[in-house]
């Protein structure tokens, strides 16, 4: 059984506005689909949402006016939606019940695949996909005719190890995988097939704890966090974590997410990106990191969809909508330098001292501040030691920076990795001193 974590965003009281005008106002207002929503997704600029009666229905407008294109009165509740491209999606949820849609939801056809109620689901196309129920993780390659339990061929015995599951992703008929742990935020490892199902295997994920697996951009993700310098006394500390991977074979360190979340508590990350307390989210996509001005709200729900100026999000059992005000949004740091410039902004500096052969030192495309009393780029000076291990001690910063900045950056800059100093030979400690230029936005403020 999944259990997710609760997003932390300043969002305050609700008020709902009758009759409900064509545009969503600046305040939060109850939006209406028809039926108990369980589920609320974003694609292709529209919202999408599930829930009792077999029910799914489509909103073109930012949540104000919402279109049934399934119904059954006395059909199954819809817990899981989703979309593996523009025509192919699923629903499933109690009785064993899914849903397919081959028409980019204009229409779905449902049938009975399991005996037990489906609590997460993954379909590549209707013939491949993974489900878990209350009692089993099972994956079929023929539509649901047949289902077995996964074996990895290089971790038979996984499910003794990882008991708990996480989250499931299709990339495609193809590709699938499962994320799995033993609770929770602890280790864990993603059981991948490349062939519809037909064999799996396992990536064993030490030091981490991880939240989720999805799909964006053609590619899954994962965002949590690790444990670094461990061999340290007190155990090491976490760092904020984002992995991609195109095949579930291969894994990569990305930075998207790392920024906000470092310092702020990450959560809700869906395929459109993870939301941040301060009123920031990452597009895991491309990288864009927006803010936005919400009303402060003390209901909340990891479950949200953003459809252009509009917010909608799964509440005590309603969707509540709001438009948002984007104060300011900037591309990440890997993208051309002409982005930065048509912005007159200047590309992030990042320490990469010509003496320290360094394997890690990202570093995120900007900094959210909430006492910084004005957005924009600032110098500054990081001195800190690089230990025989490679791994990186007794950061200093210097520079006019607020002090929630410079939290962030020595919990960013402990989490650095190199390869170790050697004197005649032998890896040894040394002192490494590095300038650069780090952008600053606070979410109140705006950019200069």
């Amino acid at each position: 059984m999944k259990t997710r974590n609760l997003l932390v965003l300043f969002l305050g009281c609700a008020f709902t506005l009758s009759p409900a005008p064509a545009q969503v106002p600046a305040g939060w207002v109850s939006a209406d689909p028809g039926f108990a929503p369980l589920t609320l997704i974003a694609k292709d600029g529209s919202m999408w949402a599930a829930g009792t009666q077999q029910s799914i229905a489509v909103s073109s407008d930012g949540g104000v006016h919402w279109a049934l294109k399934h119904h059954d009165a006395n059909g199954a509740v819809l817990r899981v939606l989703h979309f593996v491209n523009k025509q192919f999606g699923y629903a499933a949820g109690s009785g064993g019940v899914v849903l397919f849609t081959r028409d980019g939801g204009a229409t779905w056809s449902g049938q009975k695949l399991a005996s037990e109620s489906i609590l997460l689901a993954a379909f590549g196309d209707p013939q491949n996909g993974v489900i878990r129920t209350r009692s089993s993780l099972l994956s079929t390659t023929d539509g649901g005719k047949t289902w077995h339990p996964i074996t990895a061929a290089n971790d038979p015995d996984w499910q003794k190890k990882f008991p708990f599951t996480i989250d499931l992703a299709a990339l495609d008929k193809n590709h699938l995988a499962v994320l799995v742990a033993e609770g929770e935020n602890s280790d864990g490892e993603y059981l991948w097939t490349a062939d519809g199902g037909a064999t799996w295997r396992a990536n064993y994920l030490p030091n981490v704890g991880i939240h989720n697996l999805l799909v964006a951009d053609g590619a899954y993700y994962s965002i949590g966090h690790e444990v670094i310098g461990k061999d340290k006394p007190g155990g090491g500390n976490g760092v904020a974590m984002t992995f991609r991977s195109h095949d579930g074979a291969q894994w990569e360190h990305v930075s998207l997410a790392n920024g906000p979340c470092n310092s702020e508590s990450c959560g809700g990350c869906t395929p459109q990106g993870c939301m941040v307390r301060n009123g920031s989210a990452v597009d895991l996509g491309n990288g864009k990191t927006w803010l936005a001005e919400f009303p402060p709200r003390d209901s909340l729900s990891d479950q949200w969809a953003r459809s252009g100026d509009s917010l909608c999000m799964l509440s005590r059992g309603s969707i509540q909508c709001a438009a948002i005000k984007t104060v300011s949004s900037f591309a990440s740091n890997d993208q051309p330098p002409g982005a930065w410039e048509s912005r007159s902004l200047p590309r992030l500096g990042l320490p990469n001292p010509s003496d320290a052969p360094c394997i890690r030192c990202d570093i995120p495309p900007m900094f959210v501040s909430n006492t910084a009393e004005a957005s924009g780029p600032v110098d500054v000076q990081i001195n800190f030691t690089v230990e025989p291990s490679g791994g990186v001690d007794n950061v200093r910063i210097v520079g006019k920076l607020p002090r929630d900045v410079i939290e962030q950056l020595q919990a960013r800059v402990t989490g650095w990795l190199f390869e170790p100093f050697l004197n005649n030979g032998i890896p040894a400690r040394k002192d490494v001193s590095t300038r650069g230029r780090i952008l600053i936005l606070n979410p109140r403020v705006g950019p200069k």
